[in-house]
C-alpha cells in the first residue's frame, strides 16, 4: 500500500518558528563593509557586524573546520581578521580534509574531554550533537552580540540547526545538490523539438525525459553522459519531485518507502539511465577513474555534486563547465548539505566563541568564506555580493545554485540515519549495477533493512569529565 508522504517543510518551519520567537529576531541593520562592495540590499536583508563582547583576558579557541585547501585558507583568514578586531583572542585553526575526517576527530576529542571550542559541523550531525548535550545553543548569545536574524540568513539553514526550541548552531553553508556539465560536451538543444526554447536554468530547470536524452546523446566517442551515484541522496530528490519521497516520515521515519507503488516509476526511469553502462560510468570504469576525474579530462559530461566541487574544478586546464538544476518527474526539487558553526558545551571561552561565531556569520565575516568559492553562503546579503557570485569565473549561471535554494530540502536526519545509510548503500549499488535487476525483491529488502536501523535503540554519545592533571 502506497504511504502518504508526510511534507517536511511545515514541520520545520514549525521548529524554526519556535528558535525565531526566542531570538525575536525580526529586523535587520546595515553592513559596515564598504558600500561599493555589493548590491545595494534592502534594510530588511542585511545585517551590521554585530558588536563583540568586551574582553580584556587574553583567551585561544581551538577551531575545527574541513575542507579543500581554498576553503580551508578562507577560515583561515578569517580566523586572522578576528584576531585583528580582537586582539586579545587567539583562534587555533585545526583543518581536516573532509567532513567524515572532521567529525571522527571532533568526536573523539569529545571523548577524550579536550574537544574544540568551536567546530564546523554538518546538519546531518546534529541529532547525535544534541543528545550527548555537546553543543551550547547559540539563539541568545548571538542576540546578546547584535545578531539579528530575520530575512537575513537562508531559511534552510535555521531549519537544519534547529532542535530543541533552540538554535543549537549557526548556519555557514547552505549548498544545494545541481548537475554540473562540460559545455563542450554537452548539446541541451537535443533535449527540445527544433524551434522551441531551451530550458531556463535558474527557473524551471529541466525534466527527467530532457535529462535523460541529454546524456544518451552526449555519450559518445568513449564519453559517458553522466554519472549518477549509487545513493540515497541521487534517489531523495528525484523521487521527490514525482511527489514521493524515499522514507515514510521525514521528520520521525519508521522505514524506506522505495518499494511503495508511488516510488516504482520513478525508480524505473532513473535505474534505465544508471544501468546503461554506456551512459552511466560502471564500478570498475570508476576504479580507473573516478568521476570528478573524468569530468575534469573531458570523458563524463555530467554529474552531480554541490558547490563544494567548484575549487577542485577550476584548477582543471581548460574545463569550461557550468551548472544547472537537478531534473524533475514533476516539480522540481533538490536536496542541499548545510553546514554550520557550532559551540562545544564543554568550552571555557563560551563568550569569546560566541564572538567569533557572530563574527564569521556577518556580512564581512561571511564574505570572506564565500571567496573560497566552495560554498554557498547561510548570509544571504553575502550570496548576493560579488564574493559568492565571482562573475566571468565558471560556473556561468551561477544564479542556479541560489535559485534552487527555494526547492531545497534537507536529507531524513533522526540519530539512526548514519545506520540506514550504511547499511543500505550496498543494496542500493546492486540496484544501479546487479545483471539482473529484480525489484520486487530487492526493494522490499531494502526498505527492511532500513526499518530494521531505525527500530534499534540509539546510544546517545557522553562526555566524561575530564580527568584533572597531577599539576592541578
Amino acid at each position: 500500500m502506497h504511504r502518504e508522504r508526510r511534507r517536511s517543510r511545515p514541520a520545520r518551519i514549525g521548529a524554526l518558528a519556535l528558535t525565531a520567537a526566542l531570538l525575536g529576531a525580526v529586523t535587520a541593520c546595515t553592513s559596515d563593509d564598504a558600500p561599493s562592495a555589493d548590491p545595494t540590499p534592502s534594510p530588511s536583508s542585511t545585517s551590521a557586524d554585530p558588536s563583540p563582547s568586551a574582553s580584556d583576558t587574553p583567551a585561544t579557541l581551538r577551531f575545527a573546520v574541513y575542507g579543500d585547501e581554498e576553503q580551508v585558507a578562507a577560515y583561515r583568514t578569517l580566523a586572522r581578521e578576528f584576531e585583528r578586531r580582537q586582539p586579545n583572542i587567539t583562534i587555533r585553526v585545526e583543518a581536516a580534509a573532509d567532513a567524515a575526517a572532521s567529525w571522527k576527530d571532533v568526536d573523539r576529542q569529545f571523548g577524550a574531554g579536550r574537544a574544540p571550542d568551536v567546530f564546523l559541523a554538518d546538519s546531518d550531525r546534529l541529532p547525535q550533537l544534541v543528545a550527548g548535550t555537546r553543543v551550547q545553543p547559540v539563539d541568545e548569545l548571538l542576540e546578546q552580540r547584535d545578531v539579528e536574524f530575520g530575512d537575513t540568513y537562508e531559511r534552510l539553514g535555521l531549519e537544519a540547526f534547529a532542535a530543541d526550541s533552540a538554535l543549537q548552531c549557526m548556519p555557514n553553508d547552505v549548498s544545494p545538490y545541481v548537475v554540473f556539465y562540460n559545455r563542450r560536451l554537452l548539446d541541451l538543444s537535443v533535449s527540445v523539438p527544433t524551434g522551441q526554447p531551451l530550458p531556463t536554468p535558474e527557473v524551471n530547470g529541466w525534466s527527467w525525459k530532457q535529462f535523460a536524452i541529454s546524456a544518451q546523446a552526449a555519450s559518445r566517442d568513449g564519453v559517458h553522459g553522466v554519472y549518477l551515484p549509487p545513493e540515497l541522496t541521487t534517489l531523495a530528490p528525484l523521487l521527490r519531485s514525482a511527489g514521493a519521497d524515499i522514507v515514510d516520515d521525514v521528520q520521525t521515519p519508521t522505514t524506506l518507502t522505495l518499494s511503495d507503488a508511488g516510488s516504482r516509476s520513478t525508480l524505473e526511469a532513473i535505474l534505465q539511465v544508471a544501468r546503461d553502462p554506456r551512459v552511466n560510468p560502471t564500478p570498475a570504469e570508476l576504479v580507473q577513474q573516478d568521476a570528478i576525474t573524468r569530468f575534469e579530462k573531458g570523458r563524463l559530461a555530467m554529474m552531480i555534486g554541490t558547490r563544494a566541487m567548484v575549487p577542485q574544478l577550476r584548477e582543471a586546464t581548460d574545463l569550461r563547465f557550468d551548472a544547472y538544476p537537478l531534473p524533475s518527474f514533476g516539480r522540481f526539487q533538490t536536496i542541499a548539505d548545510v553546514s554550520g558553526y557550532c559551540i562545544s558545551r564543554e568550552s571555557a571561552h563560551v563568550g569569546e566563541a560566541a564572538d567569533f561565531v557572530a563574527f564569521a556569520s556577518s556580512n564581512r565575516g561571511a564574505r570572506i568564506t564565500a571567496r573560497s568559492g566552495g560554498i554557498v553562503p547561510a548570509n544571504l546579503v553575502a550570496m548576493r555580493s560579488p564574493a559568492f557570485q565571482q562573475p566571468g569565473r565558471f560556473p556561468v549561471h551561477v544564479n542556479v545554485f541560489t535559485a534552487v535554494i527555494r526547492r531545497a530540502e534537507t536529507m531524513p536526519n533522526p540519530p539512526a540515519w548514519p545506520a540506514v545509510v550504511d547499511r543500505t548503500q550496498p543494496l542500493i549499488g546492486r540496484l544501479f549495477y546487479d545483471t539482473v535487476l529484480d525489484l520486487d525483491t530487492q526493494l522490499p529488502e531494502i526498505d527492511k533493512v532500513a526499518a530494521d536501523a531505525l527500530a534499534e535503540p540509539t546510544e546517545s554519545p557522553t562526555t566524561p569529565t575530564p580527568v584533572e592533571s597531577p599539576g592541578g
